[in-house]
């Protein structure tokens, strides 16, 4: 496979310019701080996907503490917004591209992957969705002489069934080089998103309504994340993404930190229309290896 898919959001949502990307990337990084990271090798990670002027800084506070980790490929598992789909969409491309250059991505994983009936190879998915893309430029940042291997994939609403189905598929596969990385906002508030189930304390109901998913995330319940959001209606695009990667399991002293959180409206004050971002980072704690699914 030698096909490469193509960046569609430099000059928009991130910079163009190669060595302006680089700057703007390398500042966020820098904010992460040493002291909130989790003992151990880091197994998830959660950031957000908006343009870089809202969500990098938040995002940069969990990549830039995966910096000197070893890991040489990422699972990155993030929702669809472009093209609906029923299965993990996987992609056929050989490499992704951005102003810094391409991450190639592990089409033996992929090939292994699509053996199961939970994915499938769908470029028409991948051809527009921002919210993979948004974080390749910290992942070429981080490994700038090596980029990582990738493997996107696109989560759709899955049952029970699949979930666990798809979970084993990626079980079988990973290894201790490997990184789970979840591209997710979090609440979508507001008449442009369909979505104003409160008007008064909007900001308070914001962050507590939040903090509900964050908490099942940190608390490594999958199937309470999805309860989670069928009971409030969260408007969370990566609730799936996240949910799968819990599904995979968590060794029994993992350890788990929120490291920030903001918001959109945030910057102005008018919280009419708002959508939130969380870094979340999930290391091994004790070191032992992940067995099977998380019990809740």
């Amino acid at each position: 496979m030698t096909a490469v898919r193509p960046p569609v959001l430099a000059g928009s949502w991130y910079p163009g310019d190669p060595v302006v990307l680089a700057r703007e990337v390398d500042r966020c990084l820098d904010l992460a701080d040493p002291a909130l990271r989790p003992s151990g090798r880091p197994l998830i990670a959660v950031v957000p996907h908006a343009g870089y002027p809202y969500s990098a800084p938040t995002a940069g506070k969990a990549f830039g503490l995966v910096r000197d980790s070893r890991w040489n490929r990422v699972f990155l598992l993030a929702p669809n917004h472009r093209v609906a789909i029923d299965r993990i969409a996987l992609s056929g491309a050989g490499a992704f591209a951005t102003p810094l250059g391409t991450l190639p991505v592990d089409t033996a994983a992929v090939a292994a992957l699509a053996a199961c009936p939970a994915f499938a190879v769908d470029d028409r998915a991948h051809a527009d969705e921002h919210a993979v893309e948004i974080q390749l430029p910290f992942l070429q940042r981080l490994r700038p002489e090596t980029p990582p291997s990738l493997v996107p994939m696109l989560v759709p609403r899955l049952g029970e069934d699949r979930r666990r189905e798809a979970a084993a598929a990626l079980r079988a596969i990973l290894g201790e080089d490997d990184l789970l990385l979840v591209s997710t906002d979090f609440t979508h508030y507001g008449a442009s998103f369909g979505y104003v189930p409160f008007r008064r304390d909007v900001p308070e109901q914001i962050e507590r309504l939040d903090a509900g998913a964050i908490l099942k995330i940190l608390g490594n319940e999958p199937t309470g994340l999805v309860e989670y959001g069928n009971s409030t209606g969260i408007t969370m695009c990566g609730l799936e993404a996240a949910a799968l990667a819990l599904a995979c399991g968590l060794p029994a002293g993992y350890e788990a930190a929120l490291l920030d959180y903001a918001r959109s409206a945030d910057r102005d004050g008018d919280y009419s229309l708002s959508v939130s971002y969380a870094a979340l980072l999930i290391c091994s704690g004790t070191g032992s290896p992940p067995e099977g699914p998380a019990h809740e």
